[in-house]
């Protein structure tokens, strides 16, 4: 896992554009699945499934949670839905793996 958080990746776009703290200006309420929604409803699929690398990153590497904690620590806690990060990460990559099996994409990261 490269771990030069100056480096761009899809997983900022998600935590910080959607998760982090502004999420009330896409859902007032900043609901986990409607912010998530809407995310999935707006990305295009070569972006879902770099957010697939990125998780899949994340959680195999042994110090990969505390990379991401250490990463988004100042724009994103997952505790705000009642969550870890482990359990966050989860929930978003089977909802990206469901997103684009409906759509006829695969998520297969081989693939890419």
């Amino acid at each position: 896992m490269d771990t030069d958080m100056t480096k761009s990746c899809e997983m900022d776009n998600l935590v910080v554009a959607y998760f982090g703290q502004d999420c009330d200006i896409i859902n007032p309420e900043c609901d986990f699945d409607n912010l998530l929604n809407h995310y999935l409803s707006t990305s295009q699929p070569f972006n879902l499934r770099m957010l697939l690398a990125n998780i899949q990153e994340f959680e195999q590497e042994p110090d990969g949670i505390q990379i991401f904690s250490e990463r988004y620590k100042y724009d994103f806690a997952p505790d705000r839905w009642d969550m870890t990060v482990i359990e966050w990460l989860s929930d978003v990559r089977q909802r990206v793996v469901n997103e684009l099996h409906a759509k006829g994409y695969s998520s297969d990261l081989s693939e890419l």
